[in-house]
Parts: structure tokens; C-alpha cells; sequence
């Protein structure tokens, strides 16, 4: 008779292992607020510590510099389980309809809880080649899932309109400098730029809209 080994008990998490977890999500959100309020380039990680109630040792250890901190923050925008179920419901409607409404709510759930990490993204690009090359894969990384979308609308999209257009308007509409400018500036609820941004792209896209 064959011995079969016992499948390892999965790893227990400590007290110390929430704490450290804890830590690190009080600094990552200290410095989205000092990031989002001063600007990338002007917020020093003494600022962060105090901000978040750490010694600045804290935070080098547990990030080791200001672009450790931001790529923990890229990587809550890429890594959102909700917006990605949505896009991937997007992709699998039968109706073109259904596929732009379920694209504007993946859209408005990414945008409402990080609308502000790309734009510090956007102003630590300015002081940071790295940056810019992270952001640009960032961006391309979007842009290929819209040209993905754009091509399961082929076949019910208006005269005219091809794939690459498509993904263009897709690309232009649900930009994060227009959710900010609608929601944070001009005043729209989150449901409202949802609403206005199925009832756009289909207006502007589909054959029956």
C-alpha cells in the first residue's frame, strides 16, 4: 500500500503578520493622501512616517522608497477583483447593449476607488522616467482590454465604425480624467457617470442606439 503524505496544513496568520499588514496599508494610504495633496515629487518619506504614525525605518523597511510605495498603489488599481468580474461579465453578454453597460460599471468600480492613483501616477511620471515606463505599460495593459471589447462589438457597431475607432472612443470616454471632471468636479454621483457612460458609448457606437 502506497504511504500518501498529508497535504501540508496552510500557513496560520499571527498576530505580527496582521500587523505588519496593517502597517503597510496605514503608509500606502498616508501617502496617497500627501501624494494626492502636495504632489509626488515634493512629499519626503519623513512626511509618510508622520502621516501614518510609523518611524521613517518603518516605512523604508516595509517599502524601501517613495516608488515602492507607489507601485504598491499601481498595483491596487490592476489588482481589482470587482472591475475585473465586471469586464469579464463585459466580455461574455450576448448583447452589444449588455457588453457597454457592463463595461461602463467595471469603468465607474476602478474609477471610484482609484481615480486618484492614476492621476499621482500621472504627476510622478513627470519627475521619473521609471515612472513614465511603468505608467506606459499600465496604460497599454487598458488599452489592450478595450481593443479586445471594441473587437466583440464588431458586426452591431454603426456604420463607419470600425474596431480601431472603437477602441479609440471606448479608450476616450472612460478615461480617469473624465470621471474626476464629472464626478469630483462637476459634482455627479457615481451612478450618474455610470448612466451617462453606457448611454454615451452606445449612442456613439451602436447600430440600434
Amino acid at each position: 500500500m502506497t504511504n500518501v503524505k498529508p497535504e501540508p496544513e496552510p500557513k496560520r496568520k499571527t498576530l505580527r503578520d496582521e500587523h505588519a499588514r496593517l502597517t503597510r496599508e496605514r503608509i500606502a494610504a498616508a501617502a496617497r493622501r500627501l501624494f494626492a495633496r502636495g504632489g509626488y515629487a515634493a512629499t519626503t518619506l519623513a512626511e509618510i512616517a508622520a502621516e501614518a504614525g510609523v518611524a521613517v525605518q518603518t516605512v523604508y523597511a516595509v517599502y524601501g522608497s517613495k516608488a515602492g510605495i507607489l507601485g504598491a498603489l499601481r498595483e491596487s488599481v490592476v489588482a481589482q477583483p470587482e472591475a475585473r468580474a465586471f469586464y469579464r461579465e463585459a466580455m461574455a453578454a450576448l448583447s452589444a447593449a449588455r457588453r457597454i453597460e457592463l463595461f461602463a460599471r467595471s469603468i465607474r468600480w476602478r474609477w471610484e476607488r482609484s481615480a486618484d492613483v492614476t492621476a499621482i501616477f500621472r504627476d510622478a511620471g513627470t519627475a521619473d522616467a521609471r515612472i513614465r515606463a511603468g505608467l506606459a505599460a499600465t496604460l497599454e495593459q487598458r488599452r489592450a482590454g478595450i481593443r479586445a471589447l471594441a473587437e466583440r462589438l464588431e458586426g452591431e457597431l454603426r456604420p463607419g465604425i470600425d474596431v480601431a475607432v472603437a477602441a479609440a472612443v471606448l479608450d476616450a470616454l472612460s478615461l480617469a480624467e473624465v470621471y474626476a471632471e464629472l464626478v469630483e468636479v462637476q459634482g455627479w454621483t457615481p451612478d450618474a457617470y455610470e448612466v451617462w457612460l453606457a448611454a454615451a458609448l452606445a449612442r456613439e457606437l451602436l447600430c440600434s442606439s
